[in-house]
This record gives C-alpha cells, structure tokens and sequence, in this order.
C-alpha cells in the first residue's frame, strides 16, 4: 500500500483545493459518485472518533492549517485502521484510472509578489495522475521560487 502521507494527501487536495473546477465534462458521473463517496467514508470514520469537527472546520474556513489538521487526522486513521486506509487507497486508484485526479499547486494566484519554497509534488510510477504547479499567475512584481520538485 502506497505510504499514508502520500494517500492522505492526495485526498485532502482532492478535497480542498478545487482540484475538479474547470473539468467540465472531463468528470463522469461515475467520478463524482465515487469523489462523494469518498468524501462521505471519511465523513463517517471522523464522526465515528469524534473529530468531524475538523473536516467541517475545514469545510467551512479552508486555511492551511485547518486543512493539515484534517491531513493529520486522516494519517492517525489509516494508521489505526487498515481497512479504512485499504478502502481510501482503492478509491484512489479508482480516480486514477479514471485519469481524473491532478494535483494543483500554486494556481490561479494574483498577487504583487510571490515567493514559493520547497513545494513538492508525488504521483505514484504508472498513475495517470497530472501533476500542475504554478498556473494562471498572475504577478505584477517579483516572483521567487524555491526548491520545485515533481516526480512521477
């Protein structure tokens, strides 16, 4: 099984970061359904350990940290519950091979200026999974990037 970070992750890009706008009829019905299934297994398994009030903290004010909470809350669940991490990384693989998932990092941005360190992103070898970083900015002063790394 892929590592718990790397699944996590993946889930809560899928989750908080638009990463379908702009799909159109790329996304399936099939897609959707099994994105709202997802959604709704982690929705269950948090609610069942009492910390849903994170996922709709998350939900409701997306920031950084509210979203990494969720990250980590999802990695202490897979860790204690395999068939629940088993579940999340069949879905997973499912979405991929649907060609659907992408990570999107640093897009759509307006900004006078930008600095972007260490940002780095992991599509498992085989996966059809497409890995986008820094799109649609639009930047009137400096922009400085730091360590960029994709790997596939």
């Amino acid at each position: 099984m892929e590592p718990l970070v790397t699944i996590a992750t993946v889930i809560v890009t899928l989750i908080f970061n638009g990463v379908f706008e702009g799909l159109g009829q790329d996304i399936e019905k099939g897609t959707t359904a099994k994105i709202t299934q997802l959604i709704a297994i982690i929705r269950e398994k948090f609610k069942a350990s009492e910390t849903e009030v994170l996922l709709t903290r998350a939900e409701k004010q997306p920031t950084e940290l509210n979203i990494a909470a969720v990250k980590t809350e999802l990695v202490t669940q897979m860790s204690e519950d395999k068939v629940f991490a088993q579940k999340l990384a069949d879905l997973l693989r499912e979405l991929e091979s649907n060609k659907i998932i992408r990570h999107v990092m640093a897009s759509n941005i307006k900004a006078k200026s930008l600095e972007a360190k260490d940002m780095h992103q992991i599509a498992t070898s085989g996966s059809s999974v497409e890995l986008i970083m820094g799109c649609g900015l639009e930047i009137e002063g400096d922009v400085k990037f730091g360590n960029l790394t994709q790997e596939s």
